[in-house]
């Protein structure tokens, strides 16, 4: 009587009919009710029915349990032997809809600023947020059938394309009508970082994509309240119509399915929601072991590619020295990234998208259990968990009575390598069968006799793409013509050794104990055989089994070369009997010691006591100086140092795109430099906001910045800026002079004045007279700029010719602010009276000249005559070689113009630190300041001097005889590796499978610096 009862219900809401499509032949009547029985029903992750029935009707599940009354009228299936698996959800595809083209980026041509405009989209090129995908969504037969195949029978789709990317569908893999397939019209926004198929020039920068997500985030909630106070006064301005805006309402409700390339973009795109508030389900890469601890901490879903690397090649002689350590620890420990995301308690889905060839899932999945995924997490990540990321969890996901009956059958466990999948069911009909559910598994090993010989008949591989041979001794016949149908399977082979000249032809049936049938030899004689079925036929060898059989690799932070397999602890540390560069009035001091607790100096002086446990280092004949600070550096950067493209840019943030694992930091530790400004490049007149950071090898991205320093911002002067020599077609941005450069400017600080302005007037207004006005816009790069002329973030001006740095101090006096830093400042001895006055400080380089032609006037006595002149001056790297030799750059300036060796020390500690305001943290060893300290073997100064320890808030980052030991173990893991890489039976012979760079965001070369490309502007 239930039964009924759902079966009446569940007639009223059919999902198969499409309703107002008219009928233009005989209606079709097809019974529609049917019963699954005596089949293993796995229902949920939960819950298995070993002996169970499941009835359908119109689509649905009727009923589902081991006592079910099978309806009248029902079509019954016998799946005896049979498991039946809830149809898979894929949460992220571009299934069934137009792939975005790839056009070209205007080569030879002129850039595009201005997005082509077509109706009240964006004025971004990728932003595509007014497109649900539903609108364009067609089914597909032959990229279904892909996904059928696999077992899926309900996928998300969206085109995949932008940085706001529109909202996705969630549709079935069915027959017929697309409205006949859809489950949800209307599911999650999806965003990247990435710009796809814009040709529009912003962003060209990591840093300028996020800051274009945050504008636009910012203008979903300034919009609303625009159209409702518009609404209650309509004698204002009319705010404009923005479909992209609109679209995007309900996001911080609904959140955003965003899409990353690696680990630090995960986190990224993490901090974007937590900042705006927006749920976040992230599209990871594979690489979620690395920071376990970080990606739990976001609390998000996640969606998981299982693509594995390939293994890198290591065939030929010479190989290896193109194969980095992380390349070969990612491919060893990819395949464990489900196992361990599992563990950590982070909720997550799997995906097929990224797949080089979608026919690996299942292979690359089994791998991955095989690396101890349990199976039941790998089952709730195929159906549970997508289901949820698609708003279908109600429809789909399980096999629940009301749910749609989208199933596949299967002949044992889903997830054991053997098992075949027999069909898949959506909506209750079979769209897609890939064995015939009546087909005879003849797979195993028989024992029969021929001519008197004893032979074992092997029969392999897919249930109906069996493989196979009769062997005897050493001898192997491989069977010709191996087919099945149904309950007989077929085959030829050839005798000779069996003294059967010919081809000899067989035919045989399952029978309770093996084989039987009949076989004709060459002479036309027909004969019977039986084989007795001895077990199952051996496993194919399996080149993953020995992938993760035993980690041969550590995992450390970063997870490259010289990463630490436990981070520097903090301590209590005594340097006795050193010779100590205060670069403070104390001077220099001979044979003293320094005390360090709790990441402070805590006092300096001769015959000082060690504390209790404090770790004491003898420092005779050593020299004590503090940390070396690079004014001017542009490691550590994910994305392109430059948002190159506009001509203001002041809206991105280097510190959003610090790239903690850039292996410059532990070689600039090994020169003893503990400290770096992180700058945007000089592309345009007034560049990106920077980040000081503390080179914390080891710690995350927001553990290096220095939250103590006040911000500052790059701008820039001269060549690069009005795209001197950026090519014939580079010619159409303004300024294109330095007399623009001048006027862009004064342009924009009187922007931030009047940005200020109305908001502290809107601010003052009363709330009824608030809610009638449209409020001013927040724009974050007015924001940026009103902290300038405000003096609370600094310039640090890229500058060379003196004529643009005394309009630069003039204009900024003009402002009421200060210029910080004038850096590179080649021509600054000519005003060095004027930059003393205005307050500027000077970042120089020791001596660079000549290499471009506004750099002609350069001398190398230029920091010697601007410290003379009372100018705050440092010496700068500009560059990840010269960053770890900072000391001898300092020191060149002894040679040039007889600068004292302690003024020379304080051009790379004090005086760098009073340009970034933090000279009273570090910069010179005095007590109460931070412990970053560096040890050398040598006078600091010298050529020769090689830093042997680098301290940072009290803890050892860099230890040179840590670092011999560190080569050796990482010489022996790479050499196990590639031991392993061969050992995995011929996985290494992917001529070519290694690409540079696999190893994620990790920028391990030491090329030219980022900074100096001709196609970022140089130097």
């Amino acid at each position: 009587m239930i039964i009924r009862i759902l079966l009446t219900l569940l007639a009223m809401v059919s999902i198969g009919a499409a309703q107002t499509t008219p009928e233009l032949g005989i209606r079709d009547k097809t019974p529609t009710l049917q019963a699954f029985t005596n089949a293993r029903i796995v229902v949920s992750p939960e819950r298995t029915i070993e002996n169970g029935t499941l009835v359908v009707e119109d689509g649905r599940i009727v009923a589902v349990g081991d006592d079910i009354t099978i309806p009248d009228g029902a079509a019954i299936h016998d799946l005896t032997g049979k498991t039946i698996y809830p149809g898979l959800v894929e949460p992220i595809s571009q299934y069934g809809l137009p792939k975005a083209e790839q056009p070209e980026r205007r080569r030879g041509g002129p850039p595009q600023y201005e997005a082509e405009r077509v109706g009240a989209d964006a004025w971004n090129e990728a932003i595509h947020a007014e497109h649900s995908w539903i609108e364009r969504f067609a089914p597909d037969a032959k990229e279904a059938e892909e996904y059928l195949d696999l077992g899926f029978a309900t996928v998300q789709t969206a085109r995949l394309d932008g940085i706001f990317r529109g909202r996705a569908a969630v549709v079935m893999l069915g027959k017929g009508l697309p409205n006949e397939q859809v489950l949800q019209p209307y599911g999650h926004h999806l965003a990247s970082f990435d710009k796809g198929s814009s040709t529009q020039q912003y962003p060209n920068s990591l840093m300028g994509s996020i800051a274009l997500i945050r504008q636009t985030l910012l203008d979903i909630g300034w919009y609303d309240r625009a159209a409702s106070a518009f609404a209650r006064n309509p004698e204002q301005e009319r705010p404009e119509t923005n479909r992209a805006l609109e679209a995007l309402q309900g996001v911080r409700t609904d959140g955003l399915i965003f899409e990353t390339e690696n680990d630090l973009d995960l986190l990224r795109a993490a901090r974007i929601g937590e900042e705006f508030s927006v749920p976040m389900i992230l599209v990871g890469s594979g690489y979620e072991y690395r920071r376990l601890d970080q990606v739990k901490a976001t609390r998000s879903t996640l969606i998981l590619p299982i693509e594995y690397p390939e293994a890198p090649s290591v065939t030929a002689i010479g190989d290896e020295y193109d194969v980095s350590i992380a390349d070969l620890r990612h491919w060893e420990w990819a395949p464990f990234n489900p196992y361990l995301v599992d563990s950590a308690g982070i909720d997550f889905a799997f995906t097929t998208h990224r797949l080089k060839k979608k026919s690996h899932f299942w292979k690359h999945l089994r791998t991955a259990i095989e690396a101890g995924l349990p199976k039941e997490a790998a089952l709730r990540a195929l159906t549970i968990t997508p289901a949820r990321i698609a708003g279908v969890a109600d429809q789909v996901g399980t096999l629940e009575a009301g749910k749609v009956a989208s199933f596949m059958v299967t002949d044992g466990d889903l997830f054991d390598r053997e098992t075949e999948r027999f069909g898949i069911w959506v909506a209750g009909e079979l769209t897609h069968e890939m064995i015939p559910l009546e087909q005879t598994d003849f797979r195993g090993e028989y024992a029969l006799s021929l001519r008197e010989r004893d032979l074992t008949l092997t029969l392999r591989g897919d249930i109906d793409k069996l493989k196979g041979k009769l062997s005897f001794d050493d001898h192997a016949i491989k069977l010709q013509s191996l087919e099945t149908e149904l309950e007989l399977v077929r085959f030829m082979a050839e005798l000779d050794t069996l003294g059967i000249p010919g081809v000899t032809r067989f035919t045989g049936a399952l029978t309770d104990s093996g084989l039987a049938g009949i076989y004709h030899t060459p002479d036309g004689i027909e004969h019977r055989f039986s084989a007795l079925r001895t077990g199952d036929a051996p496993d194919t060898p399996d080149t993953a089994k020995v992938r993760v059989a035993e980690r041969l690799s550590r995992l450390t932070s970063p997870n490259i070369a010289f990463g630490f397999t436990e981070l520097p602890e903090q301590q209590t540390v005594l340097v006795q009997n050193a010779t100590i560069w205060t670069c403070d009035e104390a001077g220099v001091l001979e044979d003293a010691d320094m005390l360090c607790r709790d990441g402070r100096i805590a006092a300096i002086g001769t015959d000082l006591e060690a504390p209790d446990n404090a770790l004491v280092i003898d420092a005779s004949g050593m020299h004590l100086t503090p940390g070396v600070i690079d004014e001017h550096s542009h490691v550590a950067i994910s994305g392109n140092v430059n948002e190159g493209t506009h001509a203001v840019t002041a809206e991105v943030r280097i510190g959003d795109v610090v790239d903690p694992a850039d292996i410059n930091v532990y070689r600039a530790l090994a020169g003893g430099t503990t400290m770096a400004r992180l700058l945007h490049g000089s592309a345009n007149p007034i560049g990106g906001q920077a980040q000081l950071v503390k080179f914390r090898w080891g710690g995350t991205a927001e553990e290096m910045k220095m939250t103590e320093a006040p911000p500052s911002i790059k701008f820039a002067l001269g060549e690069n800026v009005k795209q001197s020599n950026w090519g014939d077609n580079m010619t159409i941005r303004y300024p294109q002079t330095r007399m623009g450069v001048e006027t862009i400017m004064q342009d924009a600080f009187q922007a931030a004045r009047e940005y200020e302005q109305a908001r502290t007037e809107y601010a003052e207004l009363g709330r009824g007279e608030r809610e009638r006005m449209i409020p001013p816009r927040q724009d974050l790069q007015l924001d940026a700029l009103v902290e300038v002329v405000n003096n609370d973030m600094w310039v640090c001006c890229h500058s060379y010719v003196q004529s643009e740095m005394l309009m630069l101090m003039r204009l900024a006096e003009k402002f009421d602010f200060t210029i910080g830093t004038f850096t590179h400042v080649l021509e600054g001895y000519k005003v060095a009276d004027e930059m003393a006055a205005h307050g500027a400080g000077a970042g120089s380089f020791s001596d660079w000249w000549a290499y471009k032609f506004e750099v002609y006037d350069a001398i190398p006595q230029n920091p010697c005559l601007l410290m003379e002149r009372g100018v705050v001056t440092s010496v700068n790297s500009d560059s990840p070689e010269l960053g770890r030799r900072l000391n001898q750059e300092a020191a060149k300036s002894i040679a040039y113009c007889d600068m004292s060796q302690e003024d020379a020390l304080k051009m790379v500690t004090i005086n760098p630190a009073k340009q970034l305001r933090v000279d009273r943290y570090v910069g010179s060893l005095a007590e109460g300041k931070h412990a970053d300290f560096v040890l050398w073997n040598d006078n600091p100064l010298s050529i020769y001097a090689v830093a042997q320890q680098t301290w940072i808030d009290g803890r050892k980052y860099f230890d040179i005889e840590r670092d011999k030991t560190m080569r050796r173990d990482l010489a022996e893991e790479k050499r196990r590796l590639i031991q392993k890489v061969l050992d995995a039976d011929g996985s290494s012979s992917n001529s070519g499978s290694h690409t540079t760079g696999s190893h994620g965001p990790y920028d391990q070369s030491t090329s030219m610096p980022r900074c100096c490309m001709p196609s970022q502007g140089g130097f």
